[in-house]
């Protein structure tokens, strides 16, 4: 017997190395020093990677809204109620684990119209570290358990936390699936404590994103955003507020998540936003003004936070040639911005007192906390800008908005939608200059956007002067001192805001704009 299953574990031994690429040698068999093991290689995926679905640049108040995740099902439901009361599209990216354990919700959620996508066999993250064949196995797998469950294998795939790498793509696409879906925005049960909180995230949405609810999952620290932060000593990010900040249990931390989704889609239709899904989204691209510019090696340097240790240049930022302004290069101009503006408009009317050639016969059209989202809505006693601009003939506008939004990653949002609000004036005045001015620092002890922000601001927004050709007038380095604050014998508020401008700060920034005059 034992003879037997000798020869038994020689034979199975033989077979294995055989299947292996290897082979027994004999006494005068040459061998090699020492022994390789070839394993069998994967299978090539070969097919073509797939397509990325991502935001749109669009002037239209569209938005995909997508949930990656579970948490439980009586919370799914009750997601799912909420969106369909308000008949509100939305895609759900399921694990095939969660396909397996919970059938039923699966199938309910496609039977009330919503879409079902892929989220892998169980959403982990990092599968760009994974081979295509590891990939194609996994991403098939899910599959069979979707189809399984509902009836209907997904066409989308959203890969957590996923670089898409061509590997992962080319997985994606010979598992049948037609696309993976990149947001642009992601939220979870952290992001809103009430409902005014997701009525302010509304209003910095940007037309054409991707919105990700989380469902149980925190979210890394990229999808917060680019946190534009890196000049601040604070932390770049929030770690989130929390709708609760204790929970009893586990799973009670999920319980307002229905609450936290009806606080956004409530705010996004009633700011005017509709829903549909990723694939329709890209009909919806509009390209908004052509980038005419591609910024070079030194240009990006001048331009990126990390250069500096502080929150100033050496030098002006510039974009566009400037010199000192003739006679009549203000005739038709129109200054457009906040209750700072509004300072600078005062000190000119007073100055034309006895200067009433001053910016020849520039106007100014001013409002407290007039921002771009405000202006973009004409939700502001001036209205429709571009019809405003219109009636006034304006020849050119210069534009200093504020930043509504504390949070620093909702830069990418603000410039978007700056270049929206360029468009539609251009579009109802083709001959008018629209001159950008910068963002003016504040007193740093006092409360508010810090400088850091509103430098890594300016950065961004000569930026994208530069790549659209619109001109840039630096007015920020004309009043701040040398650590980036706005200069304290230049303020007016100093036992409040910290941020208006007195006489001689007024003086500083119109002896600046006559000097640096866009050509």
């Amino acid at each position: 017997m034992a003879l037997k299953r000798s020869i038994v574990c020689i034979f199975l031994l033989s077979l294995l190395l055989s299947l292996t690429g290897c082979a027994f040698f004999g006494k005068d068999d040459v061998q090699p020093e020492t022994a390789q093991w070839a394993p069998t290689p994967e299978p090539v995926v070969r097919a073509e990677p797939a397509e990325v679905l991502t935001g749109v640049e669009t002037d239209r108040k569209v938005v995909s809204l997508i949930f990656e995740g579970f948490t439980d099902s009586a919370t799914m439901e009750a997601i799912a109620d909420v969106l369909k009361q308000r008949d509100v599209s939305a895609t759900f990216f399921i694990s095939g684990i969660t396909a397996n354990e919970y059938p039923e919700l699966v199938k309910g959620l496609l039977l009330r119209g919503f879409d079902i996508g892929s989220y892998g066999m169980s959403g982990g993250k990092h599968l760009e570290e994974l081979s295509a064949y590891e990939n194609l196995r996994r991403f098939e797998l899910a599959q069979q358990e979707i189809q399984a469950a509902c009836g209907k294998a997904p066409e989308l795939i959203r890969c957590n936390g996923t670089v898409y790498t061509d590997q992962v793509l080319r997985a994606v696409t010979a598992a049948g699936l037609k696309a993976a879906v990149q947001p642009t925005a992601y939220l979870n049960h952290k992001s809103f404590r009430e409902a005014e909180d997701a009525e302010l995230y509304a209003t910095n949405v940007l037309r054409g994103s991707i919105l990700s609810v989380k469902l149980g999952q925190e979210l890394d620290r990229d999808e917060y955003g680019d946190p534009g932060e890196k000049l601040d000593e604070r932390p770049a990010i929030d770690p989130g507020p929390g709708i609760r900040w204790e929970w009893s249990t586990e799973d009670a931390r999920y319980a307002a998540l229905p609450d936290l989704v009806a606080w956004l889609v409530d705010a996004l239709l009633a700011d005017g936003y509709r829903f549909t899904d990723p694939v329709s989204l890209q009909a919806e691209k509009r390209a908004v003004i052509p980038k005419l510019h591609t910024l070079d090696a030194e240009e990006q340097r001048l331009l990126d936070p990390a250069s500096y240790t502080l929150p100033l240049t050496e030098e002006p930022l510039r974009a566009g040639e400037q010199r000192a302004a003739a006679p009549g290069s203000f005739h038709g101009a129109v200054f457009v911005g906040d209750s700072v503006m509004a300072g600078l408009a005062s000190y000119v009317e007073w100055q034309r007192q006895t200067e009433p050639d001053l910016l020849d016969d520039a106007r100014f059209l001013t409002e407290n906390q007039l921002t771009v989202e405000a202006l973009l809505d004409g939700e502001t006693e001036t209205g429709d800008l571009g019809s405003r601009l219109r009636e006034m003939n304006a020849k050119s506008v210069w534009l200093c908005l504020s930043f509504a939004n504390r949070s620093a990653f909702q830069q990418e949002a603000y410039l978007a939608k700056y270049r929206l609000l360029i468009k539609q004036i251009q579009d109802q005045n083709p001959d008018i200059r629209v001159v950008v001015l910068s963002v003016l620092p504040k007193v740093d002890q006092y409360a508010g956007i810090s400088n850091s922000s509103r430098f890594v601001l300016n950065l961004r927004l000569c930026g994208m002067c530069r790549e659209y050709e619109f001109p840039f007038v630096d007015i920020a380095s004309a009043v701040r001192d040398e650590r980036g604050q706005l200069r304290e014998d230049y303020c007016l508020d100093l036992a409040g805001r910290g941020c208006h401008l007195n006489d001689a700060g007024c003086a500083a920034v119109l002896e600046f704009i006559m000097e640096n005059n866009p050509v």
